[in-house]
Order: structure tokens, then C-alpha cells, then sequence
């Protein structure tokens, strides 16, 4: 499963409906209970999050938990993104996806990945791509 850094964002940030329930998804996966991935395209937003709204010090913990927590960060090539391109013309802007959604799309279809686990249910209007909530994985309601 390829991991949409909508997930880590949750559970390393502010108080949230979905707080709780992205920290249990990720310490399943640190722990390896789930085989989760995810790209380099997920540590740089984390990194231009936390320095967008000033708190560096929060920072390194997030993107430790990052790295911990996934078996493997993925590269994101220039294919990735020559098919993210490709996506953009299939998927209507409509539904909600942005380009990084459609780099993390492109990235997990190169790899085989059909499930990208976030909240963001956009994901599902790409082809070959299927949403899946933490809660849904973890076998949760909600």
C-alpha cells in the first residue's frame, strides 16, 4: 500500500478527527504489521509544511516518523511525472486531485500499487487506483 502524506500530515499534526486513528495506522506499520510505502514527494511536502508555517522544530520528529514507519521511500522519476501529466488530462479537476496527488498516484501505479491509503477521496477517480482509509485498513468503523 502506498502511503499519501495526508496520512502522516494527521497524525504528526494538530488535533483532529483523525489524529488517533493515523498514529495506530503508522505504528502498525513501524512495527510491520502492514506493508506500507511511500515517495520522496511525501517527505518534501512534510518538509514545506512545517517550514510554511514556521514550527522547524517539529520537523524532524515528522519526518523520522516518516522514514520509520514505511518499508521504503520511493524515487519519483521523470516517467512518474510524465504520467502524473497524463493523469491530468484523464482526471477531471472536478474531482478534487492535485498535481502531487497525481505524482503519488503515478508513483504507486509504476510500482504496482493499487491502494493508496489516505482520506482523500479524489484518489478514487484515478484510474487503477483505490482509496482506502486508515480506518478502513486497520479494520475500524470510520
Amino acid at each position: 500500500m502506498y502511503v499519501d502524506s495526508v496520512v502522516f500530515m494527521y497524525a504528526f499534526g494538530a488535533d483532529s478527527p483523525w489524529r488517533d486513528t493515523c498514529a495506530a495506522f503508522l505504528r502498525a506499520a513501524a512495527i510491520r504489521d502492514l506493508s506500507v510505502v511511500t515517495s520522496v514527494e511525501t517527505l518534501q511536502e512534510i518538509l514545506h509544511r512545517y517550514r510554511s508555517i514556521r514550527r522547524p522544530n517539529e520537523l524532524l520528529p515528522a519526518y523520522r516518523g516518516v522514514v520509520a514507519a514505511v518499508r521504503r521511500v520511493l524515487p519519483v522519476t521523470l516517467p512518474d511525472i510524465d504520467e502524473a501529466r497524463g493523469l491530468g488530462q484523464i482526471v477531471a479537476p472536478e474531482t478534487g486531485v492535485s498535481a502531487r496527488d497525481l505524482v503519488h498516484a503515478a508513483v504507486a501505479r509504476r510500482h504496482g500499487l493499487s491502494t493508496i491509503v489516505t482520506y482523500d477521496r479524489g484518489f478514487a477517480s484515478i484510474p487503477g487506483i483505490r482509496s482506502a482509509t486508515p480506518a478502513e485498513v486497520l479494520g475500524l468503523s470510520g
